[in-house]
Order: structure tokens, then C-alpha cells, then sequence
């Protein structure tokens, strides 16, 4: 689970959207289920772009997040089956920015997990609405089977993380002609592709460290 993000702009979040040929990311802090955030997506009529999404993929009649449903988050078993995700999962991929994710273990302490000397893409997929003739999109982050590396920080599960080097996997991520969404069935795992630090912090939303770092290795 996903609990939280943070988005600075520095030079590791910037190298992401130079890696994707989009304009620099907005510094907007921790961010939060149901809040704005920025993705970055391919539409087939203007192309590549950064765009606002409200952090909640399942919308209600009334415009507002749907609370019945936690879709801030979306879980890696059922992207494929879900009649809310399989359909995104094939056209509607995203990837999210971010500088470093914030995890809670039994609401008693957090962590935030940052890679080494690089931002982070956080894959996810989203969904456009209209209300009143007016488009909203929202998006939601794709979350994979826990690693035993996360034992300490969040043992159910870890957020997808796309390598931000390789940029074939990126481009392919964000085709929105790339409809085979089994292709991506190797991402959906728990395997850690790059070196992570991992900071206990005073609290969810005080990221002041409160302990020495974790060094996580790549597996």
C-alpha cells in the first residue's frame, strides 16, 4: 500500500522528466489520497504531457472521491480482472513522479523510501470523467506483492517502480497503443530493480528522520 508521496523539485526528480521530454515537475510537498498530483501520460491527440489528477481513481456522481472504494491504490492481482482497472490497464497508464514514497507499519511508525541518486516513477494508470463539460482525470498507483526487504517498512505490499533508465520500458508504459497489457506482467512483482534508502521519520507527515538510514539493496 501507498499510503503517501512526496514530490520535490531537485535535480533526481528533474532527470525523470527529462528522461520523458515533458515540461518540470510542480514542488508540491507530501501528497495524500484524493489530492492533487501530477502524471505523466501519452494521449493520442496531444501526445506526451504532464497533467493534474486527483489521487482517487473512482469518482462519484457527484464529482468527489468515492470512499466506499480505497482506489487511490491499485492492487497488481487485480488489474487484470477488475472491471474498474483491466480496461485502464491495457490504454490508460501513467506514471506518477515522485521523490520519495511514504509507508506505515501498524500505524505506529513510517518510513520514506527514496532511491539512490535518482527520482522515482511510480507506475500507475488512470481515468477521465465529465461533469458538466468539464474533464477530470484521476489516477491511482499500482501496488505489487510485499518483499521480505520491506519486512520492517511495509510487509504487505510495495509500489510498482519503474526503472527511470530505461526508457524503452517507460515509452512502452505510456503507449497507449500498446494494448497487450500481459507485456507488463513482469513488472508485477515484488522484486526491487534499484538501490532504495529507507528513513524512519518523526511521523507520516513529519519527515524529519528519526533513525539512521536502511540501505536496500537492488535484488
Amino acid at each position: 500500500m501507498c499510503g503517501a508521496f512526496d514530490i520535490q523539485f531537485e535535480k533526481f526528480t528533474a532527470s525523470i522528466a527529462d528522461a520523458l521530454d515533458v515540461e518540470q515537475f510542480e514542488n508540491r510537498g507530501i501528497r495524500v489520497p484524493a489530492s492533487m498530483i501530477q502524471i505523466v501520460r501519452d494521449d493520442k491527440e496531444r501526445g506526451r504531457e504532464v497533467v493534474d489528477a486527483k489521487w482517487w481513481l473512482m469518482l462519484g456522481a457527484d464529482a468527489k472521491p468515492n470512499y466506499k472504494y480505497a482506489t487511490f491504490n491499485s492492487r497488481y492481482d487485480k488489474l487484470y480482472s477488475s472491471r474498474l482497472t483491466k480496461g485502464l490497464f491495457k490504454t490508460s497508464r501513467c506514471i506518477i513522479p515522485a521523490t520519495g514514497v511514504i509507508e506505515g507499519q501498524n500505524k505506529i511508525y513510517h518510513h520514506i523510501i527514496d532511491a539512490k541518486n535518482r527520482g522515482l516513477a511510480l507506475g500507475g494508470i488512470y481515468k477521465t470523467y465529465c461533469y458538466d463539460d468539464e474533464i477530470q482525470t484521476t489516477a491511482s498507483i499500482i501496488t505489487c506483492p510485499g518483499n521480505p526487504k520491506w519486512e520492517d517498512i511495509h510487509k504487505k505490499s510495495v509500489p510498482l517502480m519503474l526503472d527511470p533508465n530505461d526508457k524503452d520500458t517507460l515509452n512502452a508504459w505510456l503507449d497507449p497503443t500498446m494494448t497487450d497489457s500481459e507485456a507488463f506482467s513482469d513488472l508485477l512483482t515484488n522484486e526491487i530493480r534499484f538501490d532504495l534508502v529507507a528513513t524512519k521519520t518523526v511521523g507520516a507527515r513529519d519527515l524529519t528522520p528519526d533513525s539512521e538510514p536502511i540501505y536496500i539493496e537492488a535484488d
